[in-house]
């Protein structure tokens, strides 16, 4: 989207206000002024986005040229070809907004190129708690990259706690350390269920997934508290002229809410270690405790939803035989710990090597590494039969090239084709 309505944006300043800060659950580092401005109407779209999570040739990101025939999607043949190797617990790829090789999170604190030299762009490995499930864990390019060259970053600090760093990006690409911001840091009560996520969202502003603290069964009970940062989706407005950090939009639903934390957007989310965009649409891979592993789907533009926990894990009532689930969003797939531990949410497919797959939602599991796909049309499909299993899938991403990429934290990174 154009900068421009950033540039128009009217920051009250009578109506600055305190960050929303529970006492022994989080705390952050900045005032966060509440936008006067309405949402724009229309605002392009961009793509992003338990158990610790977080060799082939190298390629680049030129989709290869293969005549496409198209045939019935229960006919097709697929694979996952590998492409890259040697990556250290990579755990998310980010196309590069400049057009050159996609970008590679590593948990260990480093961004490199998915190119021959494994090119380092940003190495944080010093300021970062990297190990089970914390560490280097987001990158996200601001929707205004193009002018204002602003790129994010989610990671562990050495105290435990999430931080939220913004970055000046050079033309070679490099992060410059001399740019480093904290937009937001907010405390762990544990080392788990951290979230990790960051995407800018149709509207332009910025989500953050934020796991419930750790521990099992919302042992610190913000699962359906607003007024926490944690278990969370939060959304903030960042890269603003004259806004040091970050500023709340104004329809976010806890905004007039004295006691509730204004950065929150929906609650009810034990894990949500991936969440992307389709157009208007998010959807979130929201890991599960025992027994259920899920997938929500709901509109970008939809607030104040509760997506369930701990009131319900998946679609079924947790640690009681009934339950009120009138006012819950119920996931549109999930499956139980006979066929995995940890989900490993995806993206909509939009490629197009395989148009057959427009429209299918693709998803896998950290310890069984299936690839499945679901769509309303469809429901569930499995390709694992034809494409075999993954090791440690811990993210996928969409490249460059627009097609879907498959993330082990082993360290290889695969494409999905269809079969020669």
């Amino acid at each position: 989207m154009s900068n421009r309505w950033w540039r128009s944006v009217v920051v009250c300043a009578a109506g600055l206000t305190l960050v929303g800060c529970a006492p022994g659950t989080e705390g952050t580092t900045s005032t966060a002024p509440i936008l006067t401005t309405t949402t724009p109407s229309t605002a392009p779209t961009t793509t992003e986005s338990t158990t610790s999570r977080p060799d082939a040739s190298t390629s680049t990101t030129t989709v290869p040229t293969t005549t496409t025939t198209t045939v019935a999607i229960e006919d097709l043949e697929l694979v996952l070809t590998p492409v890259a190797d040697g990556f250290d617990g990579p755990v998310l790829l980010v196309a590069d907004p400049d057009g050159g090789a996609d970008l590679v999170v590593e948990q260990t604190g480093r961004i490199v190129r998915r190119d021959a030299g494994r090119t380092p762009v940003l190495d944080i490995r010093s300021d970062v708690v990297a190990g089970g499930e914390q560490g280097l864990l987001g990158l996200a390019y601001h929707p205004d990259f193009a002018e204002n060259r602003l790129a994010y970053v989610n990671y562990t600090g050495r105290g435990g706690q999430t931080v939220i760093e913004q970055f000046r990006v050079a033309g070679s690409g490099t992060f410059d350390p001399a740019s480093r911001t904290v937009i937001l840091e907010i405390a762990q009560p544990a080392g788990n269920h951290n979230g990790g996520m960051i995407a800018f969202g149709p509207e332009g502003y910025l989500w953050i997934g934020m796991g419930d603290g750790g521990g099992s069964d919302d042992r610190f009970g913000n699962g359906q508290r607003p007024d926490t940062l944690l278990g969370a989706m939060l959304r903030i407005a960042v890269g603003i002229d004259d806004v040091a950090t970050y500023a709340i939009p104004p329809d976010n639903p806890y905004v007039n809410d004295d006691d509730g934390a204004n950065e929150v957007w929906a609650i009810g989310l034990r894990n949500p270690w991936r969440f992307s965009f389709d157009g208007d649409v998010v959807w979130i891979g929201d890991v599960g405790q025992g027994t259920i592993e899920e997938v929500s789907r709901a509109p970008a533009g939809a607030s104040g939803l509760n997506y369930g926990w701990p009131i319900m894990e998946g679609s079924t009532c947790f640690q009681s035989a009934t339950c009120d689930e009138s006012m819950l969003e119920i996931p549109v797939t999930e499956y139980d710990h006979g066929d995995g531990c940890s989900v490993t949410g995806g993206y909509v497919y939009r490629g197009d090597l395989i148009p057959e797959l427009t429209g299918e939602y693709f998803y896998s599991d950290y310890c069984s590494g299936f690839l499945r796909s679901y769509s309303d049309a469809r429901g569930d499909t499995d390709w694992t039969p034809m494409v075999g299993t993954t090791p440690n899938v811990s993210s996928f991403g969409v490249g460059g090239d627009g097609e879907l990429y498959v993330i082990s934290r082993s360290g290889a990174i695969y494409r999905l084709e269809r079969a020669a």
